[in-house]
């Protein structure tokens, strides 16, 4: 097959089991990005291994951290006692569960027992395949990972050699580095050893934890593999292992850390996003907590019990504007911890879209809900709505169209930072809306809009209607505007009544509260979140806590 043949082009991809998130995302993305090449997922799915087998490799792993490993079984289970089962997610955003789910032309998955099985090995070379992906797979031996013509390539999410092994991200916050990244490079027969094709490099974010820098190698992950894959074919003549460089040498790749050494790190990492205070401030804390802790497990349920006897329960939306561990301030939620407010969410609420909120308007609720929703249009939305559609949960997304897809800034950051914080592009929003994200009206330029005329008013909000129509295709779902700063003071009486020419049904603030059912659409009550909030605030606010900026 000559490189020339793009439309006839196989690539196979190696896979392990179970069904990595970010493995399924890889996939998609490559698949879409290439919709005339053919993707073939191999995956191995082994059976399970014998009692003994398992019990040996158990009794291993004790002898060689007694005190370490039995913390970490301790651990695993108190939070089975604790956790109850999450919701179960099939809405319209949700992430396919299986490769099989991946519903594109261009993608077909063959099952097999091993890898390495002859069978296996038969069918990938009836493939004949051009190129080979090895996309969270075990160790590949060469017999199979030779048969693709140029060979296989895999993914790696650490830069190489200095971090082979795993997990993703934590040796490098474990070790105080400066730069993480991902690394694509050719499978030999050692272990993250082949030749390089090329590394993505990303500063360490100053308040970044081991998941929050997980996430981020996902999703960096996904745009090296397609870089990778436009290398290779804008490439004059065949891009294999010889015509790229060797690795260096390094020490010996990282394994798995004992649950003492994992402890640690994640303890002083935590550290660094909580400020020193004084015995004053702690003892207020300590209270606050006590308070918060009645209202959420003693107030709160009682209350919920009485108003579903009458379909009174309310309904929470909550503000984010940016979900990073570049920034501790007002709008901004780590992404760890935005992690673990979504697995909230999922176990404890029913999460609903904005649009099905408002269809449900003035009808008898009889258990409290959530709608979550975005401002401004940053870029680390997208990362953001990677993590929600894992977890299956809606979203509307409140877009300035004139600094989304632009270089400009957001007044706000240029007045608190002196910087400009990256917005969202244009394909973004689109990639965004293609998994079924829901996209509002912020203005155009993101305007205090009780500072203007209502006639500008107006037009900034039509602009806005207009650009997101052009670009994003809305069809048949319901207009929303959230204006910008959110307060009572920032948006006029006359503003809200001129909504209706600019063919907007709903109207959302942002100063705390949450919606009866028979809510006024035109004032629907948001609570803004930020890093401050503990998972203890953050109940309280779900519960109707009312937290003001």
């Amino acid at each position: 097959m000559s490189l020339a043949d793009s439309s006839s082009r196989c690539v196979v991809i190696f896979a392990g089991s179970p069904h990595a998130p970010s493995a399924i995302e890889h996939v998609e993305a490559v698949a879409q990005t290439y919709p005339t090449w053919r993707f073939v997922v191999v995956q191995q799915h082994p059976p399970h291994a014998p009692r003994g087998l398992w019990l040996r490799a158990k009794l291993r792993r004790l002898q060689r951290e007694p005190v370490s490993y039995l913390l970490e079984l301790l651990q695993q289970f108190a939070g089975r006692l604790v956790r109850s089962a999450p919701h179960a997610i099939a809405g319209p955003v949700s992430l396919p569960q299986r490769f099989e789910d991946i519903h594109l032309p261009n993608v077909s998955v063959h099952s097999c027992t091993r890898l390495h099985d002859p069978d296996t090995l038969a069918h990938v070379r009836s493939l004949r395949p051009w190129l080979g992906l090895a996309i969270g797979a075990p160790i590949l031996r060469p017999d199979l990972f030779r048969i693709p013509q140029l060979g296989t390539l895999n993914l790696h999410k650490g830069l190489l050699p200095d971090y082979r092994g795993m997990p993703p991200g934590f040796w490098e916050l474990h070790d105080g580095a400066a730069f993480s990244g991902v690394t694509v490079h050719w499978v030999d027969e050692g272990l993250d050893t082949g030749p390089i094709l090329l590394e993505r490099r990303l500063p360490v974010p100053t308040h970044s934890t081991v998941t929050g820098l997980a996430t981020a190698l996902d999703h960096l992950g996904t745009a090296a593999l397609i870089d990778a894959l436009r290398q290779i074919e804008a490439a004059p003549a065949p891009c294999g292992p010889a015509a790229q460089r060797s690795q260096d040498q390094a020490s010996r790749p990282n394994r798995r850390p004992s649950w003492r050494v994992a402890r640690s790190v994640r303890r002083r990492l935590a550290k660094r996003r909580r400020p020193s205070r004084s015995l004053r401030a702690r003892l207020r804390s300590v209270g606050k907590h006590a308070v918060l802790a009645g209202y959420v497990y003693l107030w709160a349920p009682l209350r919920n019990r009485i108003r579903a006897r009458h379909g009174r329960c309310h309904a929470a939306v909550l503000l984010y504007h940016r979900v990073s561990d570049e920034l501790l301030d007002s709008v901004t939620v780590g992404v760890e911890q935005f992690q673990r407010q979504i697995d909230l969410l999922r176990r404890r609420y029913d999460v609903v879209d904005l649009p099905t909120l408002l269809a449900h308007r003035g009808q008898p609720r009889h258990r409290p809900c959530v709608a979550v929703t975005f401002d401004d249009g940053y870029a680390d939305n997208l990362p953001a709505a990677l993590l929600l559609r894992r977890a299956g949960l809606p979203a509307m997304f409140f877009l300035s169209t004139a600094i989304v897809g632009s270089d400009g800034a957001f007044p706000h950051d240029l007045q608190s930072l002196g910087r400009r914080i990256e917005p969202l592009t244009w394909d973004q929003a689109r990639r965004m809306a293609g998994w079924g994200f829901d996209f509002g009206n912020h203005t155009e330029h993101h305007t205090r809009l009780s500072t203007v005329t209502p006639d500008d008013a107006l037009q900034e909000i039509q602009a806005a209607e207009h650009r997101l129509d052009a670009e994003l295709h809305r069809n048949g779902r319901p207009r929303c505007l959230a204006y910008p700063y959110g307060r009572e003071t920032d948006c006029t009486d006359a503003v809200r009544r001129s909504l209706a020419d600019a063919g907007i049904s709903a109207c959302l603030s942002a100063y705390g509260g949450v919606n009866p059912p028979d809510f006024d659409a035109m004032n629907i009550l948001r609570q803004g979140v930020d890093h401050s909030f503990s998972p203890l605030a953050f109940r309280a606010a779900l519960e109707g806590w009312r937290w003001r900026a």
